[in-house]
């Protein structure tokens, strides 16, 4: 089946192949861990997403929050999670729910990646299980969990479209038409990599077999291939996220960032650790010979660095569009790279040094997940603090340090607390039927929106602002553009302000009360 596209080469050992399994059940019970250690696992967005599968499951059962918000269902490329959380949530809570997502995302790749190798070379070894190295990287930390959910279904449907190679193009076309609905709706930019991925595929079998000689002999399978994509443009101009299509910003200088997105751990050392094996890995590969890249994987990968390249960092509103690239290309490059393991010990050592790496990459998380949480908790603690129904708006300190977005925009040092606690605020919403603006409920991106009566409270795609500009906007209204909180007296009830210090003096006694502080956190009660 696989004669006409694999590389030669002799059969993996028995031995190699018994442990590939295994190996991989360790990898991900590790990986799953840190998710369940904590009821709700202070991932960067998924604090957000969380709240909004909570409304999504039981908007009709919490008139407090009904006043605020609906649900406008619309296609958008970026549902997923919308579409298979809260049912799951109606029957075992949201809390297991959303949990159960995010390890079904890791199942995904790492088993997308075992199912994209064994159809490239025809077996199952242990390259791929480096996958493992991958599960969390800053775009796990940013909870960008629709974006891996669907990079784990693009793997899994680039294996099926070299499986089905030989099949009729019209069952190749029919099922990849299938494949590019789903992701679809997972997530826009898995779609564009599966596409990728098959142009440089079905590009590479057409100039090894002498098609592009041969025109009418190639059209069947151009029309397999290129038919399917045909449905995404209407799809996007269907959609209101279309209206984002001017929503554009390259930034030469964030292509830095890219080491940053697949190596990047809570820990610096933890990156700078994995980042060196893999290289000094690679550099020993190609010296010894022992690592083979297949003709598919080496356009891809160019293809991929292209794109990178021309990439801007925001595409269709949303940011560090190009970022998430290098980890969508570097679970791709599992599949088409062998790595020719001639001894025992050679296999051996592979296996413990990535099973030790992916290892040491869920403990890192799960360290810093656990050094959150607790703060976490005290945000969670003052929630009861607000009156149920109420409108919260959430600030950050002026002293806090929040880094370029060249470093991810970090509210601190620290990338486990910046990220575990920027969307902390929200959780008002879940706990408390309160309306957030920094809540995910923008037109065309998400389809949980505010009431044409609060839509000028939207936080424009999460936008937090300084309490500095919040005081500016009573104490000198024009001194800038205020956005939605221009008239915060009037509007909210109740103002947090995250990255604080315990003891810091009110910023705006005038028309604030203090209610409740935590070690990293301020509440305030607005008079």
């Amino acid at each position: 089946m696989f004669r006409d596209f694999t590389l030669d080469g002799q059969s993996a050992s028995r031995a190699e192949s018994v442990y590939v399994w295994p190996a991989a059940l360790l990898i991900l019970v590790a990986a799953s861990i840190p998710v369940w250690m904590f009821e709700i696992p202070a991932l960067g967005d998924y604090v957000n997403h969380v709240t909004r599968m909570y409304a999504l499951a039981h908007l009709d059962q919490d008139p407090a929050l009904a006043q605020f918000y609906m649900v406008r269902w619309a296609i958008i490329p970026n549902l997923v999670m919308d579409i298979v959380v809260p049912p799951l949530a109606k029957l075992i809570g949201v809390h297991t729910a959303s949990r159960l997502f995010v390890t079904a995302s890791y199942l995904l790749l790492v088993t997308g990646s075992i199912a994209l190798y064994r159809a490239v070379w025809g077996r199952v070894e242990l390259g791929p299980l480096a996958a493992g190295l991958f599960l969390y990287t800053l775009s796990t930390y940013m909870g960008l969990f629709n974006y891996l959910f669907g990079l784990g279904l693009a793997l899994w449907g680039i294996a099926g479209w070299i499986v089905m190679r030989e099949r009729a193009p019209w069952q190749r076309g029919l099922a990849s038409l299938g494949i590019v609905l789903l992701l679809f709706i997972s997530h826009l930019f898995a779609l564009g990599l599966y596409g990728l991925t098959l142009l440089a595929f079905e590009g590479w079998r057409l100039w090894r077999n002498g098609g592009w000689r041969e025109p009418r002999r190639a059209l069947p399978d151009a029309l397999a291939f290129g038919l399917p994509f045909l449905i995404v443009p209407p799809l996007l101009l269907m959609s209101p996220s279309s209206g984002f299509a001017d929503a554009v910003l390259w930034v030469g200088t964030a292509k830095l960032m890219g080491f940053d997105f697949l190596f990047g751990g809570y820990a610096d050392t933890v990156g700078y650790v994995t980042g060196i094996a893999v290289g000094l890995g690679i550099a020993w590969g190609l010296w010894s010979g022992a690592l083979r890249l297949h003709p598919v994987g080496a356009i891809t990968i160019a293809l991929g660095l292209v794109v990178y390249a021309a990439m801007p960092l925001v595409l269709f509103g949303s940011w560090f569009a190009d970022s998430r690239l290098p980890i969508g290309i570097a679970f791709v490059a599992l599949g088409f790279v062998r790595w020719e393991l001639a001894t025992s010990a050679m296999r051996a050592g592979f296996l413990a040094v990535v099973v030790a790496l992916s290892l040491l990459r869920s403990a890192d998380a799960g360290v810093g997940l656990a050094k959150v949480d607790p703060l976490l908790e005290e945000v969670r603690q003052s929630l009861q603090r607000i009156e149920p129904g109420s409108t919260v708006l959430a600030t950050y300190a002026d002293e806090a340090l929040h880094k370029s977005i060249f470093r991810a925009t970090q509210f601190t040092d620290d990338r486990a607390l910046s990220f575990g606690l920027h969307h902390a605020p929200v959780l008002a919403l879940m706990e408390r039927s309160s309306l957030v603006p920094i809540a995910f409920t923008h037109p065309g991106k998400q389809v949980l929106l505010l009431k044409p009566d609060y839509a000028d409270l939207d936080g424009d795609f999460t936008y937090m602002p300084r309490i500095g500009y919040v005081a500016d906007a009573v104490r000198q209204p024009g001194l800038r553009d205020n956005h939605y909180w221009a008239d915060w007296p009037r509007r909210f009830g109740y103002v947090y302000v995250l990255f604080s210090e315990p003891g810091r003096a009110n910023p705006v006694p005038e028309h604030l009360t203090l209610v409740q502080e935590g070690r990293y956190f301020q509440l305030y009660k607005v008079k």
